[in-house]
């Protein structure tokens, strides 16, 4: 409570700073936006440089919750400045996250607000693209940094803790029949499964219907492209595992066989298989016991694994 009287008076107070207009500000993944760090509070040096905020919001339990804007915009959409989160899920009062549009702005590996976006990949080769749901244009995440872009340049940077998103550059291995990383089919989700990825996007309980729980780890849309999928309740056991499904992560079986390899490798290293029904317009299947490989144009696309009937073999 003192620590939000205090930031309250001085973001009432006269912005005869503001030097973040006057400056290049660096951006370093997962770390920090100039003077401003995830994971800690805003101390009183950091308020001085960034002078009077624009709008704020008290934080309340729920992580991100809490909201101060240097500059110009709301907080669905910020035209210029800073957007700063609170509530990093630790203490109310630390930052969460930053988004930075509309300045002088740049990484230490030479990506920079306002420039071409044809050199995100040659700056950051393992960075996942894709494309942003509400604005369809297309996006590029590391660990701990999001870079937005609009036009073919660099529009916004988006810094957060490297464990935010940690469940898309987790290396998962997948067994068909038996298990995707921690998930193992017809057991229980461990908690250290929650511990690997964090929280779930979406977390359903189980009723007494079978198939009637859903754990997902997934970006945002209506069908995204990354994503971990597990539902739950066999009919039997509410919590036991039923099937999951991976899509757009580092994502591969013990054939080594991996979520964008080539129709022709699949079929490769699992000949057993067989074609199965399709799972949607342009897409087909390849089928072995306990799992089904959906391919589209000319990739694996998705793996779905399933518990197969006891006394069954997979290999």
């Amino acid at each position: 409570m003192k620590y939000l009287l205090f930031l309250a008076l001085v973001l009432a107070g006269p912005a005869e700073a503001q030097l973040w207009r006057k400056s290049k500000v660096e951006v370093k993944a997962g770390s920090s936006v100039g003077p401003i760090f995830v994971g800690q509070p805003l101390g009183k040096a950091t308020l001085k440089y960034m002078g009077k905020a624009s709008q704020q919001e008290e934080a309340t339990e729920e992580p991100g919750s809490g909201t101060i804007i240097f500059g110009a915009g709301d907080s669905r959409d910020l035209r210029k400045g800073f957007l700063v989160r609170l509530n990093d899920g630790v203490k109310p009062e630390n930052v969460h996250s930053v988004q930075v549009k509309g300045i002088r702005a740049s990484t230490k590996e030479g990506v920079y607000l306002d420039g071409p976006a044809n050199q995100i990949l040659k700056k950051y080769p393992d960075a996942q693209q894709d494309i942003n749901p509400f604005s369809r244009n297309p996006e590029f995440c590391v660990p701990g940094l999001t870079i937005r872009t609009k036009a073919g340049k660099v529009e916004e940077f988006l810094v957060e803790s490297k464990q935010a998103q940690r469940w898309r550059f987790t290396r998962l291995t997948v067994v068909p029949g038996v298990k995707v990383g921690p998930f193992e089919v017809g057991k229980a989700v461990p908690p250290e499964a929650l511990e690997l990825l964090g929280p779930p996007s979406v977390d359903t309980k189980p009723t007494r219907a079978p198939n009637s729980g859903l754990l997902r780890w997934s970006v945002a849309g209506q069908r995204p492209d990354r994503l971990i999928e597990v539902v739950l309740n066999n009919g039997t056991n509410s919590r036991a595992i039923v099937s999951v499904r991976v899509r757009g992560i580092r994502a591969q079986t013990d054939r080594k066989v991996k979520l964008g390899d080539s129709v022709d490798t699949v079929k490769d290293l699992y000949p057993d298989g067989h074609p199965g029904l399709s799972e949607g317009v342009g897409s087909a299947s390849w089928r072995i016991p306990g799992a089904n490989f959906i391919l589209k144009d000319d990739q694996l696309n998705e793996i779905l694994i399933y518990e197969l009937p006891k006394g069954t073999r997979t290999r």
